[in-house]
């Protein structure tokens, strides 16, 4: 397959690099286009005013100076590669998008970006930020069910997949759970009129989905990894069929 692979770590992160590590000793065509440095939280946020920098820094693999969407974006619209693209695959992700985080996650946004294109896009994260066996183990598993998944992915969604720490192989469909944050942001320094404010830490609450199927963070805390199809556009969704 000819894959596209962005993320939202930068360009350099180790999630990226051994994804591509394993894909390729599978035998797919790898091409890149990720962030030049972190863009993590920054949701489907593009950049529709002003230039964006796109720097080839090995063959077909370019950093990017935007958001993850951008990186879609400006790689598919202007022929950057010359190739069609049989997957965009966006990870592995340093840590869990769950459950309300895909909404700020910009992982998940440059596989909703390519999923617009109508393109076959799988988000890919797992739940711990530094470990290079977990990545090791998560870039497997998604190489081994690669063409399943690909399968499985309806026109107008893309895959989101989040694999825990405690991962042994097996995996359950998942509907989208609930986070609720109580942040704590406190006032780290005052210079005159402007506050320096930082958020400290946040209470989490976890809510199951609607959805008829396990929530996402269920799947994963029972070792599992969830496997959610996301739709695309709220247009998509049925929560104006309660509006009268």
């Amino acid at each position: 397959m000819n894959i596209l692979l962005s993320n939202d770590d930068g360009y350099m992160a180790d999630g990226l690099r051994i994804l591509e590590e394993v894909l390729s000793s599978r035998g797919h065509d790898i091409y890149v286009s990720a962030p030049d440095s972190e863009q993590s939280g920054k949701s489907h946020g593009m950049t529709i005013k002003g230039r964006v920098a796109l720097t080839e820094y090995a063959p077909h693999h370019f950093h990017v100076s935007g958001t993850p969407a951008d990186c879609i974006v400006y790689s598919h619209r202007c022929t950057l590669f010359p190739v069609t693209f049989d997957a965009v695959i966006s990870g592995i992700n340093h840590g869990y998008n769950l459950s309300t985080d895909i909404i700020y996650s910009g992982t998940c946004a440059a596989a909703r970006q390519a999923a617009l294109y109508g393109m076959k896009a799988i988000a890919i994260s797992c739940g711990r930020r530094d470990d290079v066996e977990l990545f090791h183990k998560t870039a497997e598993f998604l190489a081994d069910h690669l063409e399943a998944f690909m399968g499985s992915i309806p026109s107008g969604a893309f895959m989101n997949i989040n694999v825990p720490p405690s991962f042994k192989g097996e995996y359950e469909a998942a509907g989208i759970g609930g986070i609720s944050y109580a942040d704590q942001v406190v006032i780290r320094e005052e210079r005159g009129d402007v506050r320096i404010v930082e958020i400290e830490y946040a209470d989490l609450s976890f809510h199951p989905s609607e959805s008829g199927y396990p929530a996402d963070h269920e799947v994963c805390g029972s070792g599992k990894a969830s496997v959610s199809i996301i739709d695309t556009h709220p247009a998509l969704s049925s929560a104006m069929r309660t509006f009268r």
